[in-house]
């Protein structure tokens, strides 16, 4: 992506996950991620959310994927000009194609994005910026989607 306005290169950012019962940990991490540039967002897969705890539990795809649509689009960001919802089978996903410049993880996460770069040397692809965020927590402690479902 080329921004002819700012007459530079675009940068894009990977923030994947299962963002079930879309929270505010969720709405921080997306809005983080746009501060860097195009977001390409890895969105799990339903075969994928299977072992997951309270797995019956968990919105489908298309649900997710809409609800990311409608709070992004409230944020005045449009699907493939600001960001894509790509959907992903593994802790790879498309971080071996796709061209990138950061992936945002939290500390969950902190241990796919070293896999995915070692990846990527592997393939003598460029190595992923890692920005790590910290959770967002309330009075109960961190806010997390399997608290929701339980």
């Amino acid at each position: 992506m080329y921004s002819i306005i700012q007459g530079i290169s675009m940068k894009k950012i990977i923030a994947s996950g299962t963002f079930d019962r879309l929270h505010e940990g969720h709405r921080f991490f997306l809005k983080t991620a746009f501060k860097y540039g195009y977001v390409l967002i890895g969105l799990t897969s339903d075969e994928m959310t299977k072992n997951k705890k309270y797995a019956d539990r968990i919105w489908g795809f298309e649900k997710r994927k809409n609800c990311i649509k409608k709070f992004l689009g409230s944020l005045g960001y449009k699907e493939e000009k600001d960001y894509e919802i790509i959907k992903i089978n593994d802790k790879y996903g498309f971080s071996l194609e796709k061209k990138a410049d950061y992936i945002l993880v939290t500390e969950e996460t902190y241990e796919n994005a070293q896999d995915i770069n070692k990846e990527r040397k592997k393939l003598d692809l460029e190595e992923l910026k890692i920005i790590k965020i910290d959770f967002i927590t309330d009075r109960e402690g961190r806010i997390s989607s399997t608290k929701l479902r339980s």
